[in-house]
Formats: structure tokens, C-alpha cells, sequence
């Protein structure tokens, strides 16, 4: 049987089960597919994954002024190129369900799925920008939390009141200039190739 694979912008075949790295394309398949992919499942209108990374990844350069961070920032969730923005609330619902209808022994089996799979793509992404891959501990960690900050700071800018806490409700929201609003496509997919110039320029074939 053949693997799953999915057709890319650029006509590639992207095979979803074991990922190569000459198939991951920096230059129109991943910021082209991030900036048309909207964070929250479309709740905060067209805020995209591809401004989401953009705007993290300088502020937390403008932070700690450090390259390598924010290349692991801006390539956090490349892999949503290929399998779509899985929202946290909705891949624990997908987990309670699969339990219920015994497609899963257990919650944590379902998840630990959804975590090998983004975790091969993101092995072969990181391979095509000249990234090692795992990414040390502290990296990890740091852009972890860098990243569940920017979820607070972002539902701060481009959402309403929430009507219940949230999981992360202690978490202090990154300090911006002015106020975080949409950009309009293309403007996500040129940013996040320039930051790919600016911080990893393997990907794009110029270092």
C-alpha cells in the first residue's frame, strides 16, 4: 500500500509517514501554505501560522538576541505546511473520542501519535534548513514557552474576552509595540522568507 503523501504548492509528492528532506520547500510550499492557514481555527480572522512564526521569532531575537532561537522559532510550526494548524483544544477532543470509540487504548496514545508524526516532519524540515535536529534542551524550552506567551499575548490583540479561563491563564503576555492586526495575503509568506534569509539561510539555498 502506498504511503500517504500530500501534493505541495510546488508540485511535490510530501511523503507524510517518512519525510525527506530534499522534498521540504522553503522557497513557495512552506511560507505559502503557513500564511494562507489562519491561527485559533479561523477565530481571530486572518491572523496566519506564517506572521504568528514572524512575529514571535523577532521578538524573542529582539529579546535575547539570539540567531538560533529565532530560527527554531520561525521553524516551530513549519510542519503545519503539511498537516494543518491541529488547534490543542481540538487534538484533545480528537484524543477523548478516539478513546470512546476504541480507535485508541488511551488519551495519551492518540496524542503521542499526533507528536511523532509532527515530530518526523519536523526532523526533515530542520535537516532541509541546515538546523540540527532534535534542538537542544534549553532551545526547546525556550521557544515552548516563548510560544505559549504569544498565545496569551495574541488572544490579548485579536480576540474577544474569553468567556471561561484558559489553561494558560498565568502566563504573562509579550510586551509589543502598538497593536498585533492581520496582515493580508502575501505579505505572511514574504516576511517569513526574509526572516529564513535573515536566520537560516540553508533553507532557501543562500548559506
Amino acid at each position: 500500500m502506498t504511503a500517504p503523501w500530500l501534493q505541495t504548492a510546488s508540485g511535490r509528492a510530501f511523503d507524510l509517514i517518512d519525510p525527506k528532506a530534499e522534498n521540504v520547500d522553503f522557497a513557495v510550499d512552506i511560507p505559502e501554505a503557513l500564511a494562507r492557514i489562519p491561527r485559533f481555527t479561523g477565530h481571530a480572522g486572518a491572523y496566519s501560522v506564517a506572521q504568528h512564526c514572524v512575529l514571535g521569532a523577532d521578538l524573542l531575537f529582539a529579546e535575547t538576541g539570539r540567531p538560533d532561537y529565532a530560527a527554531a522559532f520561525l521553524l516551530h510550526d513549519a510542519h503545519e505546511a503539511y498537516l494543518g494548524d491541529i488547534a490543542t483544544p481540538i487534538a484533545e477532543a480528537l484524543a477523548i473520542v478516539s478513546v470512546e470509540r476504541l480507535l485508541s487504548p488511551s488519551e495519551d496514545g492518540f496524542r503521542e501519535a499526533i507528536r511523532t508524526l509532527k515530530a518526523r516532519i519536523d526532523a526533515a524540515i530542520h535537516r532541509a534548513a541546515g538546523i540540527a535536529f532534535p534542538l537542544p534542551l534549553e532551545t526547546s524550552r525556550v521557544v515552548k514557552d516563548w510560544d505559549a506567551r504569544m498565545l496569551m499575548t495574541e488572544r490579548a490583540h485579536l480576540m474577544a474576552k474569553p468567556p471561561a479561563p484558559w489553561a494558560m491563564e498565568d502566563l504573562q503576555p509579550i510586551k509589543v509595540r502598538g497593536a498585533i492586526k492581520a496582515w493580508p495575503w502575501p505579505r505572511p509568506a514574504d516576511e517569513y522568507r526574509a526572516r529564513l534569509r535573515r536566520w537560516c539561510p540553508a533553507a532557501l539555498g543562500e548559506g
